[in-house]
This record gives C-alpha cells, structure tokens and sequence, in this order.
C-alpha cells in the first residue's frame, strides 16, 4: 500500500484496470445466462456483433461483456477490438486479453505498445505486460523505456519489476538516468527484484542513494542495494541512516539487517 501511495502512477495504472472491468462486475452476463458451450456461442456473436456500432459506448461495453467468457470463444473478437478507432476501446480490449494470461496474446499487446499513437493505450498494453514472461515481452517493454512520453516509461519500468528478468538488467541500469524521477525508482525496483544478477548497477544505485533529489528515488535504491547484497553498499546504506527522513532511514536499516542476514 505505501508503494501506491508514494507512486500515483501506478495507482492510476490500477485504478485504469478496475475502471475497466467494474461494468462486467456490476451488470454481469445478461440475466439467466450459463456459460455452456452452446450459449457461449449465441452471446458472443452478440455482443461481437455490438463491436460494429458506431456508439463508442456500446463498442467498450461489447469489449467488457466479451471478457466475461471462458475459453477462447471470444478472443477473434477481442482481437478486432484492438484496431478499433476509439482508443479507449483499444484499451479495453487490451485489459481484456491481459486478463486471460495466455502467452499467445503477447505479441498483440506488444504491437499496441509499440505501434499505437495514443499514450494511453500504450501505458495499458505496457501494464499489462507485465503479467507474462519470455523474450518479446521483454523485448517491447525495454523498446517502451526509451519513448518519449514518461507515463509510458514508467509503466515499462513497472512491469520490467514485476518478477526477476535478467534480460532487463541492462536497460533497467540506464533508465536510471531517466529524467523522471518515477521511471528512476521504478528502475532502482525491478534491479532489486533481481537481486544479485544486478551487482553491475550498484555503483549507480549508491549515487542516486547519496545524492538524487527524489525522496523515493532514495528509498527504492536503498531496497535495492539490500536485496543486491554488495557490500560496497554499506558505507553508503550508514551515512543513509543518517537522513531526515525517515521511510529512507528505515529502509537503509532494513538493506544493511538484510545483508547481515546473507552474510550468516
């Protein structure tokens, strides 16, 4: 909770998902509905059928029903959506196909991310990647930390943290430089999910510990020389002790405790 708390960026990334999903929740499948195969198939033309009017609202609530079902009945249809016109349909469409975890719709997402021209479609495909593995999400996520808009590298920087990915240490290192001091914590983050695989950034990390204007910036590279476990970091953990504030003294408390614990 202090993460989100500290970082309205994801909160919004997250608040985008539930806003995106709540209409499903609330209104359900129509009334009566089970999904067997065979009214699977009714209801999916049914609302793959919405997908062509042309009331915007009624195209999204098409995509947020379709999420609904089991299987991949309704994939074809998710996938049109898309290329749809309106880019919140798009994004619609692609939390909807995050949700289902099914590698095969990586590549999908991954072209959003890299080819759509609306921001915020690309910060959605850029979240929702990071729920899969493998190259090519990596791949698309590490293309995403070097575009222009900051909301999409920091996503990109988001999901490359989700889970150790030694592919992404390099880039994850140089977004450290980022001029946006979200995209340099959420760097500093995801290096130290992957814990000593990412010793080559510690040098980095002890600068933005010791000198970074950013408070949370701080903190995150306090956490992530912890997990690294490089005792080069200890001076600079001690004189982090040392601060006003006190998130970064607890966290510059808890590395060293941790290091100590590794050392054992």
């Amino acid at each position: 909770m202090q993460t989100l708390e500290r970082h309205p960026q994801i909160a919004a990334g997250q608040l985008i998902l539930i806003l995106l999903f709540a209409f499903p929740a609330a209104a359900g499948i129509r009334p009566g509905f089970q999904q067997t195969p065979s009214t699977i198939e009714s209801e999916v033309a049914h609302w793959a059928a919405r997908l062509k009017s042309s009331d915007e609202e009624e195209r999204r609530e098409a995509v947020m029903m379709l999420s609904s079902f089991e299987g991949n009945a309704a994939l074809p249809a998710l996938e049109i959506a898309l290329t749809d016109n309106s880019p919140r349909v798009r994004a619609a469409a692609v939390n909807s196909l995050a949700s289902r975890r099914d590698s095969s719709i990586v590549p999908l997402l991954a072209a959003r991310l890299t080819q759509d021209k609306i921001q915020f479609v690309r910060k959605a495909a850029a979240y929702a990647l990071g729920a899969f593995e493998g190259a090519e999400r990596t791949r698309a996520l590490i293309g995403a930390l070097t575009q222009k808009d900051l909301e999409v590298r920091g996503a990109a920087a988001v999901s490359l943290g989700d889970h150790p990915d030694g592919e992404a240490i390099a880039a994850l290192t140089n977004a450290l430089s980022d001029k946006s001091a979200f995209v340099r914590a959420q760097a500093a983050r995801g290096l130290g999910v992957n814990g000593r695989a990412s010793q080559p950034a510690v040098p980095t990390l002890i600068r933005l510990l010791g000198s970074d204007g950013d408070s949370e910036v701080k903190r995150q590279a306090a956490t992530a020389l912890g997990l690294i476990g490089d005792r080069s970091a200890i001076p600079a953990l001690e004189r982090a002790r040392q601060n006003q504030d006190p998130y970064l003294v607890g966290l510059a408390t808890d590395a060293l405790e941790q290091m100590r614990r590794n050392d054992k």
